[in-house]
C-alpha cells in the first residue's frame, strides 16, 4: 500500500509539472467519440484525474512518463480495440500509440503526446488450453504475469528473460528467450494472432490462411495491426537452475574465452543459455555480469556451459528454483532502476532528472580465429567513454554479448520462418546491445554520440575481421528490433525488406499504422 501511495503521489506531481496538453480539435473530437462508444474505459487529463496520471507513469523509461496523451483508452477485448480503430479512421490527422507492457524505451513508440493512447492495461496474463496444448497470451503487462499464470499447468512459452519485460513488444519484435536453443525465437512459437487490422476488422492471422502475414508478424513490430491475443506453442517446464554472477575484472580473459567457446558450441546442450554483460562504470572501472539459465534442476558438470563455473565470481546467486522465480529475480534489480533510468531519450526533459540512458543494437559474426574480439569491443567502448565516465554526470556504459547461434535459424525456419530472415544456413552470430547511463539532459547528444562511435567503429572493424579470417564480407547481419535505438533503420537490414514493405502497404493502404503511429517502419 505504501508503494502504491508513493507511486500515486509521484504520478500526480509529475502530472502537475507536465506541459499543458494541447490536442487538436480533431483529436478532442476523436477522444469524445471513443469515450461515448466505450463508457468507463477512457481516461482524460485533469488536476484530480488520478487514474490518468497513474497510467502515464506505467513505463520503465522515466522519460516517457512526461508525455501526456489527449486520452487513454483501456480496452477489454478485440471488439473494443476495433471500435477505437474505426473511430480513428474517421479522424485522419489524429496520432495514436499502443502500449502493451511499457518496456519499449523509444519515445513515440508506446507513447503519444496529445494523441490517443491505447493502453492494454486490462489485457494481461495467459491461460493454458490442455486440449490444444497451447497458451493464450494477452499482450499487456509483463512476462512475470504470463509465466506465473502458466506455471501451475507445468508449461511455459518462449518469452522474456527478465520478468519485467513487456509481452507484446517482445513477441512482435522477435524476442530472444532462454528457451531459444530449444524453441527458436519467441515469435517463432506464435501460431495465431488475434489482430485488429487497419480497417477495424478483427482477423485471426495464422500461417495456414495467411502465410506471408504470419511470417511478417514475427519480427516486424506493430505495423500490421494491433494484436489482442497470441496463441502460442508451449514448452513443458519444471524447476530450473539459474541466476546471475558478478565477476572482478581480473577474470576477464577466462570469461571471454568461455564466452567464445559457448557461442560456437553452446548448442551442444540446448537447455543452457546466458546473457553476458560487460560493464564500464564511473572512473572506468570494468566488471562482467552474467545471467545463467539451465532448463533443469541441476546444471551440467561439464561442457561449454559448465566452463563458466570454474571461474570464481565476486557475487554468485544461481540456484534451483521455479522458472517464474528466476525471471522475477532477474528483473527486480533492474526494476529498482525504474525511477532513475530511461532508454533512448530523444525529447527534452527536465535537467534535474537523475538518470538517462540510451541504447543501440548491432549484430556481429562469430569469428573462430578472433577470441579477443569481445575484449576489443569492450575496450573500445571504454576508450570512447573514458572522458565522460570521469565526470559525476555519467554512471555507466555497457555492452551485452547475446549469442545467436546458427541453431536458432534452423528452428525458426522449421517453424515457418520470421521477418528477421533467420534460416537453417545461418552462421553463428551475436547480438550486441550497447547501453549508457548519465545524469543530465544537457549531455544527451554527447552521450548518444559515444554509443554511435562504437557502432561506427564496428562498421569498419567487422569487415576487416572477416577478411582477416577468410570469411565473406557479405554475411547476413540484421539488426535486432527489441534492442534497437529509435533512429536505427532496422528493417532495411532485413533480407526480405521489399516483400514486407509491399505487404504492409497492402494491409494498411491509408497509412494508419505506417503514418500515424510510432515504431520502426518498412
Amino acid at each position: 500500500m505504501q508503494h502504491f501511495i508513493c507511486s500515486l503521489l509521484t504520478a500526480l506531481l509529475l502530472g502537475a509539472q507536465s506541459t499543458t496538453a494541447a490536442p487538436t480539435n480533431e483529436t478532442s473530437q476523436a477522444c469524445t467519440e471513443i469515450k461515448n462508444a466505450l463508457p468507463g474505459r477512457v481516461l482524460t487529463p485533469g488536476l484530480l484525474e488520478v487514474e490518468y496520471e497513474y497510467e502515464t507513469q506505467q513505463y520503465w523509461s522515466t522519460t516517457l512518463r512526461t508525455i501526456d496523451p489527449a486520452c487513454i483508452v483501456q480496452p477489454e477485448s478485440a471488439t473494443d480495440v476495433a471500435t477505437v480503430v474505426k473511430i480513428l479512421n474517421k479522424y485522419p490527422t489524429v496520432k495514436f500509440a499502443t502500449r502493451s507492457g511499457g518496456h519499449d524505451p523509444n519515445v513515440g513508440h508506446a507513447t503519444v503526446q496529445d494523441g490517443v493512447l491505447i493502453a492494454m492495461t486490462n489485457l494481461t496474463g495467459a491461460t493454458y488450453d490442455a486440449a490444444r496444448n497451447v497458451a493464450y497470451v494477452l499482450p499487456g503487462g509483463e512476462w512475470n504475469d504470463v509465466i506465473g499464470d502458466l506455471e501451475p499447468s507445468g508449461v511455459t512459452v518462449a518469452g522474456g528473460r527478465l520478468g519485467l519485460v513487456g509481452v507484446g513488444g517482445l513477441l512482435l519484435g522477435g524476442g530472444l528467450s532462454f528457451l531459444s536453443a530449444q524453441e527458436g525465437m519467441a515469435a517463432d512459437n506464435i501460431i495465431e494472432w488475434e489482430t485488429v487490422m487497419a480497417n477495424g476488422s478483427v482477423v485471426n492471422v495464422n500461417a495456414a490462411e495467411h502465410p506471408d502475414l504470419a511470417q511478417a508478424m514475427r519480427g516486424s513490430g506493430s505495423q500490421f495491426g494491433i494484436v489482442t491475443k497470441y496463441t502460442a506453442k508451449v514448452h513443458a517446464i519444471g524447476d530450473v537452475w539459474g541466476g546471475s554472477c558478478v565477476y572482478d575484472a581480473t577474470e576477464d580473459n577466462k570469461l571471454y574465452a568461455a564466452l567464445h567457446n559457448f557461442v560456437a558450441n553452446g548448442d551442444e546442450d540446448p537447455k543452457a543459455a546466458i546473457i553476458f554483460t560487460s560493464l564500464i562504470v564511473t572512473g572506468g572501472v570494468t566488471t562482467n555480469l552474467v545471467y545463467y539459465f539451465y532448463d533443469g534442476p541441476t546444471r551440467p558438470a561439464s561442457g561449454p556451459f559448465a566452463d563458466f563455473f570454474s571461474i570464481p565470481g565476486l557475487v554468485c546467486a544461481p540456484t534451483t528454483q521455479k522458472y517464474s522465480e528466476l525471471l522475477r529475480s532477474n528483473g527486480e534489480p533492474v526494476r529498482l532502476l525504474n525511477a532513475r533510468v530511461s532508454f533512448r531519450v530523444s525529447s527534452p526533459i527536465p535537467s534535474s532528472h537523475p538518470l538517462l540512458t540510451k541504447r543501440k543494437t548491432y549484430t556481429i559474426p562469430y569469428i573462430s580465429t578472433r577470441p579477443q574480439m569481445y575484449a576489443e569491443i569492450r575496450n573500445e567502448l571504454a576508450n570512447i567513454t573514458a572522458p565522460f565516465l570521469t565526470t559525476l554526470r555519467a554512471t555507466q556504459f555497457s555492452v551485452d554479448f547475446q549469442p545467436l547461434p546458427s541453431l536458432f535459424g534452423r528452428i525458426s525456419q522449421s517453424k515457418g520462418g520470421n521477418a528477421i530472415g533467420l534460416t537453417a544456413s545461418d552462421p553463428d552470430r551475436l547480438i550486441l546491445e550497447i547501453q549508457g547511463a548519465w545524469s543530465l539532459a544537457s549531455d544527451d547528444a554527447y552521450a548518444y554520440s559515444l554509443t554511435k562511435q562504437l557502432t561506427d567503429w564496428l562498421d569498419v572493424q567487422v569487415p576487416l575481421w572477416l577478411e582477416e579470417a577468410g570469411m565473406s564480407r557479405d554475411m547476413y547481419l540484421p539488426f535486432f528490433i527489441n534492442d534497437a535505438a529509435g533512429d536505427q533503420d532496422v528493417f532495411k537490414t532485413y533480407r526480405d525488406y521489399d516483400k514486407f514493405k509491399a505487404l504492409q502497404k497492402s494491409v494498411d493502404p491509408n497509412g494508419l499504422f505506417s503514418g500515424r503511429a510510432g515504431g520502426f517502419k518498412y
